[in-house]
């Protein structure tokens, strides 16, 4: 089973997630992600430019309140805020999700961004590839709808960097025109979104179940 670290709008509220915790932390997100939806859907109807800028602005708070997962890294070692910005941390010792202190879970995370519509780019994907064989464990769709979080183990072969990680399982599946290289840090947040979401998931190689 993979460690994941899970956090719910605060940084510092990490538990170990199961099975039990996902199902929990979706079911959260379903009020959330279809209020975001129906804001963006909305924003998107303004017609002034300044008035679509403050309702996207809008939409984007509540899309930071959804449950997140860092699937890329399994935990984080204790330290010290060091950063005077991140007021609710500094100075203070805990473990904070600091890329600096990121212990790597295995997992790999490519952020599929702007694609049309991704349930039909799944649907060709996996007519195309076998899954199981790549090591991919978990396809969802984005919060925004216009993309995909796609979950995989990392390639003990290939070089042990993030990116090149993500880069090479994008080009295999053929969406490396789509990558969001804003995924390449371990401590990067995945906003989780609804059950009807998920669109291909490995349990027992996620979760042991």
């Amino acid at each position: 089973m993979f460690k994941i670290t899970y956090q719910v709008r605060t940084f510092y509220e990490m538990q170990q997630m199961g099975w039990e915790e996902w199902q929990q932390a979706m079911q959260t997100a379903k009020d959330i992600v279809m209020k975001y939806r129906q804001m963006l859907a909305n924003a998107k109807l303004q017609t002034d430019e300044a008035a679509r800028k403050k309702a996207k602005q809008a939409a984007d708070a509540v899309k930071r309140t959804l449950p997140g997962a860092c699937f890329q890294a399994s935990d984080f070692a204790v330290s010290i805020g060091d950063d005077p910005k991140k007021k609710y941390n500094y100075g203070k010792a805990g473990r904070w999700r600091d890329m600096r202190y990121a212990y790597l879970s295995g997992l790999v995370v490519i952020d599929v961004d702007h694609c049309g519509d991704p349930r039909e780019l799944f649907v060709r994907l996996q007519q195309e590839h076998d899954f199981k064989a790549l090591g991919i464990l978990l396809v969802y769709v984005s919060a925004s709808e216009d993309g995909m979080k796609i979950v995989f183990k990392a390639d003990p072969e290939y070089p042990h960097n993030l990116i090149c990680q993500q880069w090479q399982m994008a080009e295999r599946l053929g969406v490396l025109q789509w990558v969001d290289d804003g995924c390449r840090d371990s401590n990067r947040l995945s906003f989780l979104t609804t059950p009807d979401d998920v669109l291909y998931c490995d349990e027992k190689e996620l979760f042991n179940r």
